[in-house]
């Protein structure tokens, strides 16, 4: 099938229509019914191929990727998806030589250095994160991929400063109300507002009710309120585990110093306190989920 007969084809138009709105799974499944009749596009291999990456099916886009390379199709946005996908598996030599080699095909393509810059920094290259992405806003500032991972590294370890431009960056360039959605939703559950975040982000489920981050967002926003989570709420503004573990030796010393009597009640509590913290997953789905 030529790429006239392809861009032709009713599953093929509906398909892209659906993957330039970013409706994935409905575009794989119009894909599918294309690749049923050539299994062996490259083009067509590598949108399916990233269908499956955004919707976190790895081993599927790695595949689908790599045969779309098979086939010919050796662009520096294939190699790019192949960068992101070896990434979310973990594989950060074999991510880091594929986004080289799509830096290699097209050195100026801001949003692939802005893909680079951030796996660089979350394998701890600070440094050289901040100088590419610096390089990649310097090209094209209003980029989205680049506005999305500054929007990220911002919201990480930035200033309220540079979070709220990095948001109001994304918001102005993108054009589909469910990442805008998303977006602010992320940027309020990094502050801690959860109802901000809780309002945004069931907009955005609404819009898509497949879409994974919203429901991961969604289902992290739900532990952190839930009264079975109060214990561990205590124990993160305590510093962890081990500020907790401290805080109790510390309380049962006192008690002992100023009460003996009460030793054993307080250490009883102290114990099934810091132990509950644990286990407190397990209770959240046995009762909740």
């Amino acid at each position: 099938m030529d790429l006239k007969v392809l861009e032709g084809s009713p599953h093929y138009q509906l398909g892209e229509h659906y993957y330039e709105m970013g409706r994935y799974e409905q575009a794989r499944e119009q894909f599918k019914q294309v690749l049923a009749e050539d299994a062996a596009h490259p083009r067509l291999l590598y949108m399916m191929g990233y269908c499956e990456y955004q919707l976190d099916n790895y081993e599927e886009a790695y595949e689908l990727c790599t045969n779309a390379i098979k086939e010919g199709f050796v662009t520096e946005y294939v190699y790019n998806t192949l960068g992101l996908i070896l990434k979310q598996q973990k594989k950060w030599y074999e991510a880091e030589e594929a986004m080289l080699y799509a830096l290699s095909l097209n050195p100026l393509e801001p949003s692939n250095i802005a893909t680079y810059a951030f796996l660089m920094y979350e394998t701890g290259h600070l440094k050289r994160a901040r100088i590419l992405l610096e390089e990649a806003k310097r090209l094209d500032p209003m980029d989205p991929t680049v506005l999305h991972y500054q929007f990220y590294m911002a919201m990480i370890d930035g200033k309220k400063k540079e979070k709220y431009e990095a948001l109001a960056g994304y918001i102005q360039v993108a054009e589909d109300d469910l990442y805008k959605l998303i977006k602010i939703g992320e940027e309020a559950y990094f502050r801690n507002d959860y109802k901000t975040a809780k309002e945004a982000l069931i907009h955005a489920f609404m819009l898509d009710p497949t879409n994974s981050r919203v429901k991961e967002l969604l289902d992290g926003i739900e532990k952190e309120t839930h009264f079975l989570f109060f214990p561990n709420r205590i124990v993160h503004k305590l510093g962890g585990p081990i500020g907790s573990w401290a805080a109790s030796v510390g309380l049962i010393l006192l008690a002992i110093y100023l009460y003996p009597p009460a030793f054993g009640g307080i250490f009883l509590f102290l114990l099934i306190f810091n132990v509950y913290t644990w286990i407190s997953g397990f209770v959240y789905k046995l009762f909740v989920k």
